[in-house]
């Protein structure tokens, strides 16, 4: 799939605000609505955007804690990801390269249900132990942005 400028813009803009209307992002990349409206249904198609989501301050929904946990495994990642799939505290699960086999990102409410959520990591056959990294401050969380890209040999 290739990406143009056009597409870039059109990313850009929903990135900034999703639910804008059409006729705006038309106007912005001065095309008709319904070539925009085919450019972002090819761009859901090919997989340049993966969802459509809203943005939730988590603290509003009680999750006060968050957290890194790594996960040291003694079976193979692919063997524990259905089990780690089924809790709903793991918002990222990341295979990572060095001491660690796993990287989750956990939200949880207390501290206690943090403690809690460990215990039934280390539960899991297969995990040999856990380290958890608890984050005190987000001082920021940026989407991909979207920009030109220069490919080798362009100029």
């Amino acid at each position: 799939m290739t990406i143009d400028i056009t597409d870039r813009l059109i990313l850009q803009a929903l990135q900034r605000n999703s639910s804008q209307r059409l006729e705006d992002l038309a106007k912005l990349v001065r095309l008709a609505s319904s070539s925009v409206h085919d450019r972002i249904r090819r761009l859901q198609r090919d997989g340049a955007i993966r969802r459509w989501t809203v943005d939730v301050d988590e603290t509003m929904l009680g999750l006060n804690v968050l957290a890194f946990v790594g996960l040291r495994a003694t079976k193979p990642c692919s063997a524990l990801i259905e089990a780690l799939d089924k809790i709903a505290a793991i918002q990222e699960c990341h295979s990572v390269a060095g001491g660690l086999s796993l990287l989750l990102k956990v939200r949880v409410s207390t501290t206690s249900d943090l403690l809690d959520l460990t215990e039934r990591l280390r539960a899991i056959p297969g995990v040999e132990s856990t380290e958890t990294t608890i984050v005190l401050k987000r001082h920021f969380d940026r989407p991909v942005t979207v920009a030109e890209t220069h490919h080798k040999g362009s100029r």
